[in-house]
């Protein structure tokens, strides 16, 4: 059997935070008391690295925001439709309770009590979760317009653009977020999961986006992990072996069995 992600993250890692999976950081939790600032509110489903931009904007925005330029469909894209098949799709209670949930946070919008640009993704996550693809898109922007140099909304734009066949235009966005916010390992994390999977064959895409990674945080087991993935794929099966060591180098002893069966595998395939 083929090593896993679980299998290979070491302690004191995230691993692939998968970030759109905050998609429930409003919808599933209460929100919080009205001194809670912009960075806590994510934090329950969010690293708090997320908001490393926070030292240069307000704690919370409530300033009205109008969108100028929207984030930019890459030319090389068509959106066939707009409406796709959300989680909660073929759920009417969910459903419902998306909605509901979208109207509460829509009136929260400029009141001071919560940062416009945390409701804003948390509209765009419920607008999601249906299948609104428009309504998703139209929020997200909302956010990037309040702080366009934080991450989340681009990271979040990202996987909606996946969702909507629109890859290259997710490509954009994760590199976005990885300019925005370059300390944040889990923006990379996500990128480089994206571009290993969707665009395994593009090796000056894929070995860029690693490049940066790779300057930015040196070894990292979560990055090397996801490299030798693509070094497998790709048939690339010595490179792979070294990826492969240095994980398991990096890694705790209750990790590395199964680390060291994929290196043998590895090496039977050279």
């Amino acid at each position: 059997m083929e090593i896993t992600k679980e299998q290979w993250a070491i302690a004191g890692t995230v691993g692939i935070i998968v970030v759109f999976l905050g998609w429930m950081y409003f919808s599933k939790a209460p929100l919080p008391t009205p001194s809670t600032t912009s960075s806590s509110i994510a934090s329950s489903t969010v690293p708090a690295a997320t908001s490393s931009a926070s030292s240069t904007v307000p704690a919370v925005s409530s300033r009205p925001v109008t969108v100028l330029s929207p984030f930019p469909i890459n030319t090389n894209d068509t959106i066939v439709s707009w409406n796709f098949k959300g989680a909660y799709t073929d759920n009417t209670t969910l459903i419902n309770q998306a909605n509901a949930d979208s109207s509460r946070l829509t009136s929260l919008l400029g009141k001071g009590q919560y940062d416009n640009y945390d409701l804003y993704i948390g509209i765009g996550n419920d607008a999601n979760l249906i299948g609104n693809g428009k309504g998703a898109y139209n929020a997200y922007n909302h956010s990037i317009a309040i702080y366009p140099n934080k991450g989340l909304a681009y990271v979040n734009l990202a996987h909606l653009m996946d969702e909507l066949g629109a890859y290259h235009t997710a490509v954009d966005a994760y590199a976005k977020a990885v300019a925005v916010e370059p300390t944040v390992l889990e923006y990379h994390l996500e990128q480089l999961d994206y571009l290993t999977r969707q665009f395994p064959k593009d090796t000056a895409l894929v070995l860029a986006a690693f490049t940066v990674a790779n300057k930015q945080f040196g070894d990292s087991a979560s990055i090397l992990a996801i490299e030798a993935q693509w070094f497998e794929s790709q048939g690339r099966y010595a490179d792979a072996v070294k990826a492969w060591q240095t994980v398991e180098a990096l890694s705790p002893a209750n990790r590395t069995a199964a680390i060291s069966a994929q290196i043998a595998r590895d090496i039977a395939k050279e």
